[in-house]
């Protein structure tokens, strides 16, 4: 079974419900003890220098320890702009949403820092009251399918004042809001971003009421929906929309090949096309007609020679993204050729290349950052560790899907890439081949950790990692069924660990127990679904990481509902 969220859970920057006049203390005395809590804090970690007290008999070093109880601001020791930038640095939202209920002057504060508000079904009933209290907000999203009349919530947005609001997704609904979205224009008619993906989208509408656009997302990526042709797509997208800077067409959606070059030619602002199933020539035309595309995804594409000038010919091309493409050797070597300054490159799930085309292009990537390569059968170990010594400026890799990249990728990964910030090899061979620790070093940039579905993966691997990966922040472990301890030394040893995915932890050791008897006050989120918990190892966890923001706990039979509750 899953914890439900609270209402504010639902929502990544909102508020409770409850009230600050419903506290056992005056809201001056909340605001009292924060502020002592954050100035010790602060003391502790650094030296900042404080105003001198009014009082000229007060000393220097009085004044940096002594807190004012009043909720003015003027006799506050803090200006403004130190409490925000303190509030900059609490990691969780929802710890902010709290922080905004102390007082009024902690509110004014925190308000000027959330400016992300999803709506979910729990959270409609407080919308107003959200709205109305963070006036800032940017963006807002509507939660997957969400069970309510989507005109009437647009409606309802449109008659509060949000002036910086510039983003709104309503992707995945059941059904294409254009009442709701008729008045949403009439009061921010200057929308600069509108995610509108798996909808049955009206462009017409949408270049009526948003003439400003600059980016907007319409794909439709469903693999059960067949493949369609979508008429009223076509016209907006070669007679409006023009201030369009990056544009997502892909998945579904059969476009005539006149219609991209149409909107290639008047969209003089666009900067990133998404696009799928279009053949090579057809794309190679439009391209040329945006020399200054910085980003390009394509998505099952023959690539061609004619394609491959025109790439070359883009010189301020970062990006390029050929999923589920056929790309040959000698079309990345006449890439390379080109000399382009790519940042990011996907090939996943591409046919017809091998190692000697890759090298060859990434041997002229100086500056690459993102490299994508999922799916591809041919790389091994060594083909890994000769790459990522090409690769110094690399901060994301994945390699998911390759059985024969073990622990030798991995760490080859991070010893060369110092700047290696993400790694993804779900579902590859990690745990198959043991490293010698004299062959470690410390990766103190790696944060985002992704290994699940490694059958060979145990204790004695994960360990490994969490000794040289002191500030990993995310780490997923699901269905890796024979690591167990391991886990708890992630734990013990990663001091800023945020969250945790350890589905079928321990699957296949019975005896395993996890029991976590140290504080572990940075998880906010841990999903133990199907793993063999009791109720007395659920009560560790809950007061050693007590500030659990989710826990997944399905299909753990061996928790009662009454442990559950006490939870909650």
């Amino acid at each position: 079974m899953a914890l439900p969220p609270s209402s504010s859970s639902s929502l990544s920057s909102s508020s409770s419900s409850s009230s600050s006049e419903n506290s056992y203390l005056p809201g001056e005395r909340w605001e009292s003890i924060f502020k002592r809590i954050i100035i010790n804090i602060i003391n502790f970690h650094t030296t900042i220098a404080l105003p001198p007290s009014s009082s000229s008999s007060t000393t220097s070093s009085s004044t940096s320890t002594t807190l004012s109880t009043s909720s003015s601001s003027s006799e506050s020791y803090l200006p403004d702009e130190c409490w925000e930038l303190i509030f900059k640095h609490i990691s969780h939202p929802h710890d902010l949403e709290s922080l905004s209920l102390v007082s009024r002057q902690l509110h004014s504060f925190v308000k000027r820092l959330i400016t992300h508000l999803t709506i979910s079904d729990r959270v409609l009933p407080l919308l107003p009251a959200l709205l109305r209290r963070f006036p800032n907000l940017t963006s807002i999203k509507l939660t997957r399918n969400i069970n309510a009349d989507i005109d009437a919530i647009l409606s309802q947005i449109a008659s509060f004042d949000l002036p910086s609001l510039h983003f709104l997704d309503i992707s995945h609904q059941h059904t294409f809001p254009s009442h709701g979205l008729r008045q949403f224009s009439q009061k921010f008619p200057t929308l600069k971003s509108l995610n509108c993906s798996h909808t049955k989208p009206d462009l017409a509408l949408i270049a009526e009421c948003f003439p400003d656009l600059e980016e907007i997302d319409v794909r439709y990526t469903l693999t059960s929906v067949p493949t369609f042709r979508v008429s009223h797509i076509e016209a907006p997208l070669a007679s409006g929309l023009k201030k369009l800077r990056k544009v997502d067409l892909s998945g579904t959606y059969i476009l005539q090949e006149s219609s991209i070059f149409t909107f290639c030619q008047n969209c003089v602002s666009l900067e990133a096309l998404l696009i799928s199933d279009i053949g090579a020539s057809a794309i190679a035309n439009a391209i040329r007609q945006r020399p200054q595309l910085r980003s390009l995804s394509v998505k099952r594409c023959n690539v061609r020679w004619e394609l491959i000038d025109a790439l070359v010919s883009l010189r301020d091309l970062t990006c390029l993204d050929l999923p589920y493409s056929n790309i040959s050797d000698e079309a990345l070597c006449a890439l390379a050729d080109g000399v382009l300054s790519l940042t990011e490159l996907s090939l996943q799930n591409c046919g017809e290349y091998g190692y000697v085309g890759i090298s060859c292009l990434l041997r002229t990537c100086n500056n690459l950052q993102h490299l994508d390569l999922q799916g591809t059968q041919f790389l091994n170990d060594e083909y890994v560790i000769e790459l990522s010594s090409l690769l110094g400026n690399l901060k994301v890799v994945k390699f998911s899907g390759n059985e024969n990249l073990t622990d030798l990728s991995l760490f080859a990964i991070m010893r060369n890439c110092p700047l290696i910030t993400e790694i993804r090899m779900d579902s590859t061979g990690v745990g198959k081949q043991k490293v010698e620790e004299d062959c470690l070093v410390v990766s103190s940039h790696l944060k985002f950790l992704y290994l699940s579905h490694n059958k060979w993966l145990d204790d004695g691997s994960v360990t490994m990692l969490a000794s040289v990966c002191p500030n990993l922040e995310i780490i997923d472990l699901t269905y890796c069924k024979r690591v167990s301890e391991g886990a708890i030394d992630i734990l013990c040893r990663c001091c800023k660990i945020q969250r945790m995915d350890l589905a079928y932890l321990g699957y296949d050791l019975p005896q395993f127990q996890f029991r976590v008897n140290l504080e572990v006050p940075t998880l906010s989120v841990l999903n133990l679904s199907r793993c063999r918990i009791s109720d007395e190892e659920l009560c560790l966890i809950s007061k050693s990481c007590y500030k659990l923001k989710e826990l997944n706990l399905d299909h753990c039979h061996q928790i009662t509902n009454d442990r559950v509750k006490q939870m909650c």
